[in-house]
């Protein structure tokens, strides 16, 4: 506990400082797709969801990034109240590089954070699908912003995330999902 008490507080100091310091700012916010169900609620399939970043510019190549994003997947079995729900949201944190080339701007980037999941099922409300409702989470992915305007691009980016969620239920072990691809795109505003 003490490692990831040190980590965190390292992590939170690093983004402090990049904040204070930052030269350049990039906002993001857009559409995003996860391959894979990791909730276990529905049978099969990935789902869409949202997703929105700030990148604070540290040097001419280099930045601090902090991403968030929410899933809302949900299935009905075919009869009243048998329907199940879940909330996702990610919480990830981490250093990124970038080199403009032109109008095109290539990205990669290694993120660190928190997932948290709550499910639910019709007429019953909360359920405790897993042992805990947050997981550490890490991954890495990139993508490119293609500029618009000198402070309008649009991005494309795909992230791999790993994520430890455990079932409550030994009967499910096998369901377990903790690898995923994460497919996004929207607008940026640079400023």
């Amino acid at each position: 506990m003490g490692r990831i008490s040190s980590v965190v507080g390292f992590v939170l100091l690093w983004a402090a400082c990049s904040v204070a310091q930052a030269q350049h700012v990039s906002v993001f916010a857009g559409y995003s797709y996860i391959n894979q169900d990791f909730s276990l609620t529905k049978p099969s399939g990935g789902f869409s969801g949202w997703n929105a970043a700030a990148t604070f510019k540290m040097a001419h190549y280099v930045g601090f990034v902090a991403d968030f994003a929410g899933y809302y997947p949900g299935y009905n079995f075919g009869c009243t109240g048998c329907g199940q729900s879940a909330k996702i949201h990610t919480f990830l944190f981490g250093p990124q590089v970038s080199v403009p080339i032109g109008r095109i701007t290539p990205f990669g980037r290694f993120l660190f954070g928190d997932t948290h999941l709550t499910t639910a099922e019709d007429g019953i409300g909360n359920v405790q699908t897993f042992m805990s409702n947050n997981s550490f989470t890490y991954g890495a992915g990139g993508g490119a912003d293609v500029g618009l305007t000198h402070h309008f691009a649009v991005r494309g980016q795909v992230d791999w995330l790993h994520n430890g969620f455990q079932t409550s239920d030994d009967q499910r072990t096998r369901a377990e999902i903790h690898n995923i691809v994460r497919i996004s795109t929207g607008i940026v505003f640079r400023f």
